[in-house]
């Protein structure tokens, strides 16, 4: 049966059906749905109905099997709950086979381990003059609005080549873009925004950072100029919203885990650690983008049909107990080392490289720096925000 036939009392509605667990752990009903239903319907605010695949092991077979692709540059093509970033045409994020091996390469050059001292010294310039602020104004701070979004912001215009005045008109326009809860007309509207600015950001004259990069490919003849304006307009996503949840619900989590904090304190060399148990522990949203399935394909005794689409959830796999031990503790010394975090196959992110080498840098400076740092308000006070494709604290009050 096709997955636009089933009964609507088998479909799942996101994000309705899939409240997150206390203190920003994952949903509870995905246990049910990995343990009962690793295949099971789903209805987006889009209205497009999608599979949602919630094993590891599912997982990682459709992020690596060729025939879900990528690709959504289409009509009616599935959408989470818009025309969004995976619409744009041009775009990484939208390449299968040569041609996005041709634009990824271009990239690569900018994702090296050669490139992690250079950006382990930028995060603790930054990291440190923030806390100089911050500790000048006195001994309580919200560490969203005072430490990481603005981190983040000075880390976007470094990698981007941006002001922060553009990084915060692009911050407001990405978080309309991803917002589960939006009207379509907010989501075209805040993608067509941000496609203007990566056009402008393209063909700006002493263009730095990543942007220059396609740029220069871009009339090189490596790439066309739509790919380099696409690609920049997924990168511009890439180094803003990912970044903050993790760095911020990071803190909060290893606050509430005082006896590992304690240990990275006392072994640096755990701050590693620290980060890919905080990035397994709430992985970033309820589920992933949409992928299309190009031809047939059966898993658990249900048919995946050509044309419709897929979801899976990294957050669900990186709970899944058929990969980890007591999956819903958090253990930074923990011995399984896999991760789909930052996703598998050939649209695995670039920023695999970049982004623990900056929170584990961040972490290190902020603890060191507020030794005495904690929550100045009960755990369960700290709220999410609404809407957002990431699940990310509307503020995180501390004292020191």
């Amino acid at each position: 049966m096709a997955v636009i036939d089933l009964p609507e009392a088998d479909v799942l509605k996101v994000p309705q059906d899939f409240p997150p667990g206390p203190l920003f752990t994952v949903p509870p009903v995905l246990a049910e749905l990995r343990d009962h239903r690793p295949l099971c319907p789903v209805q987006m605010p889009s209205g497009t109905r999608l599979w949602l695949v919630t094993r590891y092991a599912d997982v990682r077979f459709v992020m690596h099997d060729p025939r879900f692709s990528r690709d959504l540059v289409f009509p009616e093509a599935p959408r989470m709950a818009g025309d969004d970033l995976t619409s744009v045409d041009g775009s990484l994020f939208n390449m299968e086979g040569p041609d996005h091996t041709r634009v990824r390469t271009v990239l690569g050059s900018y994702f090296t381990r050669r490139s992690v001292d250079e950006w382990k010294v930028t995060a603790q310039r930054h990291a440190h003059d923030l806390l100089d602020r911050i500790e000048a104004r006195g001994s309580d701070a919200d560490l969203v609005s005072d430490f990481s979004e603005p981190l983040v912001a000075r880390l976007a215009g470094d990698v981007m080549g941006i002001s922060l005045d553009e990084h915060a008109w692009m911050r407001e326009r990405i978080r309309r873009q991803l917002d589960l809860l939006g009207s379509r007309r907010q989501i075209a509207s805040a993608t067509a925004d941000l496609s203007e600015l990566a056009g402008r950001l393209v063909d700006r004259a002493g263009a730095s950072g990543l942007v220059a990069t396609l740029a220069r490919a871009a009339g090189e003849g490596t790439i066309t100029r739509q790919e380099a304006v696409g690609t920049t307009g997924l990168l511009l996503m890439n180094v803003t919203d990912p970044l903050v949840p993790p760095l911020t619900v990071g803190i909060m989590t290893l606050l509430l885990h005082a006896d590992q904090l304690a240990d990275c304190k006392r072994d640096p060399g755990l701050w590693p650690e620290a980060v890919r148990e905080v990035l397994r522990y709430h992985n970033n949203g309820i589920t992933n983008f949409p992928r299309v399935a190009l031809e047939d394909a059966e898993r658990h005794g249900l048919q995946i049909s050509k044309g419709e689409g897929v979801i899976t959830s990294t957050l669900a796999a990186a709970h899944d107990p058929r990969e980890f031990t007591d999956p819903e503790v958090f253990d930074i010394h923990r011995a399984e080392k896999g991760s789909v975090f930052f996703g598998a196959g050939p649209h695995f992110c670039l920023g695999s490289v970049l982004a623990p080498v900056v929170l584990a840098t961040v972490f290190t400076v902020l603890f060191e720096r507020l030794a005495g740092l904690r929550l100045s308000v009960e755990p369960e006070q700290v709220q999410k925000a609404d809407g957002g494709f990431f699940a990310c604290p509307t503020s995180l009050p501390v004292t020191w």
